[in-house]
């Protein structure tokens, strides 16, 4: 849609003069004048004392504000610290004694803009010392006005340019994201795959490889990682608005991926890859209408929608993802299919097609049996969507490599052909899907929710698990009642070599004799469900050289012991006890633990947290700590003893604490 005019922004937005309001409106990266000349008309000086903070990399724009604050540019030491810092090299000694002069040089040409900085380094960081010069040279920076902005730009190029191939289509594929746009990590490694911009590798599989193109952009500073706090997982990226600009042309220039949003006209018709931000989706709109019948990736973020694409217009069509969009009246429940302008009616004719992805809150969405036909199909992503039931005709998908199912329930598939699965998440998961499992063995991720009371399907489903020997995250819960029955522990082995994740949401007996560091040599991140722990469950715990984080809920309350091994817990930096007895902190043990949350309930002995000054590194603390009114349990003292302990922690750790009484 078109620009609103100034007349219009003025009635649309501005206060009204009777009511005096103060406010303070930031408004982020203005590119040019005349944007500023429009936007500027939704505010009247009412003064009120309200304040707007415009901010932008263009000096004439800067100007048109009545007060200018420059951004100052690094200092020559932090940009050499920061310069050190991302080639890994020791101040204190540096090992490339030759590389100084050649690093000053660039240095000075980065400006002491971060992200030039950044980029750079990691660019050199995969070359020998003695090429420098020749990367210094190559990249050919210029004398232009805004030097700085020009030279890192330069700089972006030159390390695009210097990507391996298939990471450089990675990184173009990535124009298809709106400015700004959290990225899901899985999700779009799985776009690369089914675009085909991974290479197949012998003994790997497709995510394996993308995954490490992912690495490989977020280690030459191509695009910015987005983490877990204290989990240590990526779990998605963003892409800063200067390299986002650079492949924005990079991708326009070559027509490799052709955007319509709101600052944009509408598609060419020789568009191949469509990509659609921001925009009203509707039946007579200008990309609705727009020919699509060459398009081979259909991409819409955060639209809305009056109606889904018809898809019988496609006729090449490999990719159809829609992210984070809404979907006007499809609340409707009881519409019938016909009726409603959101179906799939006519996917079987869709032959090509690699990628479906609808990752939203899309109601009453049904996918036809014709499904079935789509031979080449390697992703069905339906993790958002509500849908009523998935056909048996699934199970025809010999290409599937990633299916995630969420809705009401699943007809019965043939689940042996599904031999090329690598990431499978089912929500619910039928019993009978079991049947297939133990011949899934390319299966890096499984993700299930059992809605049947059948405690015995945990034990039958540890059996298969020796089969799939490249699991490496494993999430099994169980959806039951107020007082569940425990689940049927397994005494068996269950040795997983490559798994990281494990998450058991049903209630076990114990920890499960299989949960030792032997069994799960690079076990990283673990969550349990207990009726009950003792001591010595803590101690086979901490013989886990990789755990990061560990949480306990236990329904009797989580056991610490009175000693621990010097060194246990090596690495783990996020501990959740939930239902926790007293806890015990041991010097030298959990020594990188930084986060501790903890649910605890105060009983007549009261709690005690000074064994928390035995931990060194320790940042944050979250209790909730709840007492029975009918004991007469006092969470004071409690409280107290908490925050006395945080007050001699070296650290000073930031403390949150939820204090509750129960009635019963």
């Amino acid at each position: 849609s078109a620009a609103p005019s100034s007349h219009q922004l003025r009635h649309r937005s501005c206060p009204s003069p009777q009511r005096c309001s103060c406010y303070l409106i930031i408004i982020d990266d203005i590119w040019d004048t005349s944007s500023w000349d429009i936007i500027k008309c939704a505010f009247i000086d009412s003064g009120c004392g309200s304040r707007v903070i415009t901010t932008t990399r263009i000096f004439e724009v800067a100007k048109l504000a009545s007060d200018i604050y420059k951004q100052e540019p690094l200092s020559p030491g932090k940009s050499n610290e920061l310069f050190c810092m991302r080639l890994s090299i020791s101040k204190s000694n540096n090992p490339y004694d030759q590389s100084v002069k050649k690093s000053e040089k660039i240095l000075q040409r980065c400006g002491g803009i971060p992200l030039a900085i950044t980029t750079i380094a990691s660019l050199l960081a995969s070359k020998p010392v003695n090429d420098w010069s020749g990367v210094y040279d190559s990249i050919g920076f210029g004398n232009e006005d805004n030097k700085e902005v020009d030279n890192t730009r330069k700089i972006l190029l030159y390390s695009y340019y210097d990507l391996p191939y298939y990471p450089r289509l990675c990184l173009l594929h990535l124009s298809i994201y709106p400015e700004d746009f959290e990225i899901e990590k899985h999700t779009l490694i799985w776009k690369w795959v089914a675009e085909g911009y991974v290479l197949e590798e012998a003994g790997k599989g497709l995510f394996e490889i993308g995954e490490r193109y992912f690495n490989v952009l977020i280690d030459r500073s191509m695009i910015q990682a987005v983490e877990v706090l204290y989990h240590s997982i990526i779990y998605a990226c963003r892409v800063h608005d200067l390299v986002l600009d650079m492949i924005h042309f990079l991708s326009e220039d070559g027509s490799f991926v052709t955007a319509s949003n709101s600052n944009r006209t509408s598609p060419r018709i020789t568009a191949r890859r469509l990509a659609i931000n921001h925009e009203v989706i509707e039946q007579d709109g200008s990309v609705a209408n727009s020919s699509v019948q060459q398009v081979r990736s259909y991409n819409a973020t955060m639209c809305q929608f009056s109606m889904l694409p018809l898809l019988s217009n496609f006729k090449a069509l490999r990719m159809l993802a829609l992210e984070e969009c809404t979907f006007t009246g499809s609340e409707q429940f009881f519409m019938k299919l016909e009726d409603s302008p959101y179906h799939l009616k006519h996917l079987g004719r869709l032959i090509h097609l690699r990628y479906l992805g609808i990752s939203d809150q899309l109601r009453s969405l049904e996918v036809p049996k014709e499904i079935g036909d789509l031979r080449f199909l390697q992703v069905l992503n339906l993790s958002g969507a509500y849908i009523k039931k998935l056909p048996q005709s699934v199970g025809r998908l010999t290409q599937l490599k990633c299916l995630r199912f969420c809705g009401s329930s699943m007809e019965v598939l043939e689940w042996n052909n599904l031999t090329s699965l690598e990431e499978l998440q089912l929500q619910p998961a039928s019993p009978d899907f079991l049947k297939g499992l133990g011949k899934m063995k390319k299966l890096r991720e499984l993700n299930i929710l059992f809605y049947e009371d059948d405690n015995m399907l945990f034990k039958d489903l540890m059996g298969l698990l020796v089969n799939l020997q490249k699991l490496q995250v494993l999430m099994v819960i169980g959806w039951y009642g107020e007082n569940p029955e425990p689940w049927s522990d397994y005494a068996g082995s269950v040795a997983l070599g490559h798994l990281r994740h494990l998450k058991l949401g049903g209630l076990l007996p114990g920890l499960p004799v299989w949960i030792n560091s032997s069994c799960l040599p690079n076990l990283c991140h673990l969550y349990v469900k207990l009726t009950a722990t003792d001591s010595q469950d803590m101690e086979i715990l901490g013989r886990f050289s990789e755990l990061i984080t560990l949480c306990i809920c236990c329904k009797d309350g989580a056991a610490f012991p009175d000693t621990m091994e010097e060194g246990a817990f090596p690495k783990l930096r996020y501990l959740e006890l939930k239902n926790s007895n007293q806890p015990r902190f041991v010097r030298g043990a959990m020594s990188n633990l930084e986060c501790f949350e903890f649910t605890g309930l105060v009983r007549a002995n009261g709690l005690d947290f000074l064994s928390l000054v035995n931990l060194p590194r320790l940042e944050k603390v979250d209790a909730q700590i709840r007492g029975e009114t009918r004991m007469g349990i006092d969470l004071l003292p409690a409280h107290a003893s908490l925050k006395h302990a945080v007050e001699i922690h070296p650290n000073h750790p930031a403390l949150k604490i939820h204090g509750s009484q129960m009635d019963d």
